[in-house]
């Protein structure tokens, strides 16, 4: 239901009811400080329901000092340290693989302090909310992990990588909840943790300005 009582245009108005949050721009002002949505989407990610989130960023720049910089979608700090870097790719290119190693080093460059001792280094994780199915095996999500070849045993770097796939639709909560990333129309989704900070940025006023 709106609320709306300010002159807005009308095409602008009109452009964000189509925004869904596998739009990056409406996926970042959506997740902005957004602890609430972003507990759902890692414990949904993960399987669990213990995840807490102490912060949200969004849109962070991570400047590299000799080449080149990036700017990430969302990075979010749970109680334990771990990083999370959710990044919204509408394109398969955006997804490279060379993009996670890329995203992973500006992040360890960017949130370690100087000396701190490496077996203290957060455990992080770049997770990709890709489209398409870019792998092709119609499965929710697929895992990146280094591994000792000659061993068959995880190198345990604490350098994660995820790509969860857009387009699976199963009668589960991952089905469930990429429905709701398609969805322009916060009254047709299913998580009210997504639903109500949809609602407020289509039909408030601060929401709209935002």
């Amino acid at each position: 239901m709106s609320l709306l009582t300010e002159p807005f245009n009308p095409q602008y108005l009109e452009a964000l009811e189509q925004f869904r949050l596998i739009d990056d721009t409406f996926f970042d002002a959506h997740m902005d400080g957004n602890i609430e949505a972003m507990q759902l989407l890692l414990n949904t990610f993960f399987h669990r329901d213990d995840i807490i989130v102490k912060e949200v960023v969004t849109q962070k720049s991570a400047n590299n000092l000799y080449g080149r910089s990036a700017r990430f979608d969302v990075i979010a700090v749970d109680s334990d340290g771990k990083i999370y870097n959710c990044e919204i790719q509408r394109a398969n290119e955006g997804a490279n693989p060379k993009r996670a190693r890329f995203n992973n080093s500006l992040i360890d460059s960017r949130e370690i302090n100087k000396g701190t001792k490496y077996k203290d280094f957060p455990e992080i994780w770049v997770i990709f909310i890709t489209e398409n199915d870019i792998f092709g095996a119609h499965l929710p999500m697929y895992h990146v992990e280094r591994s000792i070849i000659e061993l068959n045993k995880p190198f345990e770097d604490g350098a994660h990588i995820i790509y969860v796939n857009g387009e699976y639709r199963g009668d589960d909560d991952m089905g469930l909840l990429m429905h709701d990333f398609f969805c322009a129309d916060p009254a047709k989704m299913h998580f009210p943790e997504l639903a109500k900070r949809a609602d407020f940025l289509k039909h408030n006023n601060k929401g709209v300005k935002a």
